[in-house]
């Protein structure tokens, strides 16, 4: 049930995606986004059905990035990232890619067509974190979801030994701030 949650979006990007549209440029952007969806959904089914699949190196910058193009498909807001180079955490990328692309929209659905949506991703010695900020009605200010989304965000944090934060005070805004372990650097000996 909660693979069908997390498919819908990108269901519903790929959709759009392959409707011909009038005077629209059919171009290589459009198939490369295309393409992301099919691998997310690959991804997400290989993690659903194949329990052998290890965790590994992620780029979060990427990541972000990807999910991001995604959720703009079917949102109308704003949405503007803010990233550092490379940031790389230890994971499973197909359940970080769902935590991510439910924080993303939640946020733009919080946020609405008007608002404004800021995904940062950053790294310090200790934490990777990848934050999402809206400026919508605050946490428990617009008609709640499933709550599922929540769900597959602690999970991807719990699998990854990492923690979720949240912070939504009274008015605007919400930010949602996940703190993953960055991967220690290999020093060698001289």
């Amino acid at each position: 049930m909660r693979l069908c949650h997390d498919l819908r979006q990108y269901v519903a990007a790929g959709l759009l995606l392959s409707e011909p549209r009038p005077g629209q440029e059919a171009g290589l952007t459009r198939l490369t986004l295309i393409h992301q969806q099919f691998t997310a959904i690959a991804e997400m089914l290989a993690a659903e059905f194949d329990r052998s699949q290890d965790a590994g190196a992620v780029n979060l910058t990427r990541l972000v990035s990807e999910c991001a193009d995604v959720v703009r498909l079917t949102h109308r807001g704003r949405i503007t990232i803010a990233r550092s180079s490379q940031v790389l955490v230890h994971g499973e990328q197909a359940l970080l890619r769902r935590a991510v692309g439910n924080m993303l929209d939640n946020a733009c659905r919080a946020a609405g067509p008007d608002g404004i949506v800021t995904a940062r991703v950053d790294v310090d010695a200790e934490v990777a974190t990848v934050e999402v900020v809206d400026d919508g009605a605050g946490f428990g200010g617009i008609t709640a979801g499933t709550g599922r989304g929540l769900q597959v965000v602690a999970a991807a944090v719990r699998a990854c030994q990492g923690r979720v934060e949240i912070s939504s005070g009274p008015g605007v805004g919400t930010t949602v701030r996940l703190c993953l372990p960055a991967p220690r650097r290999m020093v060698r000996p001289a």
